[in-house]
């Protein structure tokens, strides 16, 4: 699975880092069961801030975290699939960006068709003001 809850229910088997109060707080790694690895930041026990989760199938999402959950900007890389998704986040929900092909000629389980280029008039503006919708503070 690459639900990033996934991970945060597995037991782990190891972590390393920044302790205060007998919980993570500051940069810390921490080495699941299943063989998922998070390197980053750590809040009160919660991935939170900059951070890569790494899956066992090397699979991986690297970008902002909130109370353990995708939050903020972030790049989640489907090595199995050849694609990148590179977009905003919103409680581990995927909310505006791109999905695109990335190395989808050499990967184990490529998607059956690629996915075409995108062709909006002014794509840079039209993702910008979605991003702006969904990380305003309102």
């Amino acid at each position: 699975s690459d639900s990033s809850t996934y991970a945060e229910a597995v037991v782990s088997t190891q972590s390393t880092g920044e302790w205060y109060e007998s919980r993570r707080n500051g940069w810390g790694r921490m080495y699941y069961s299943d063989g998922s690895v998070y390197e980053g930041r750590w809040d009160n026990d919660h991935r939170d801030g900059e951070g890569t989760l790494r899956l066992p199938n090397n699979n991986r999402f690297e970008g902002n975290w909130s109370k353990g959950q995708k939050n903020g900007h972030g790049c989640h890389y489907y090595l199995d699939r050849g694609q990148v998704y590179e977009g905003v986040w919103v409680e581990n929900i995927p909310k505006c960006g791109e999905m695109r092909d990335l190395n989808r000629d050499t990967a184990p389980l490529p998607t059956e068709y690629p996915i075409p280029s995108l062709e909006l008039a002014q794509p840079a503006e039209v993702i910008g003001e979605a991003v702006q919708n969904f990380m305003s503070d309102d």
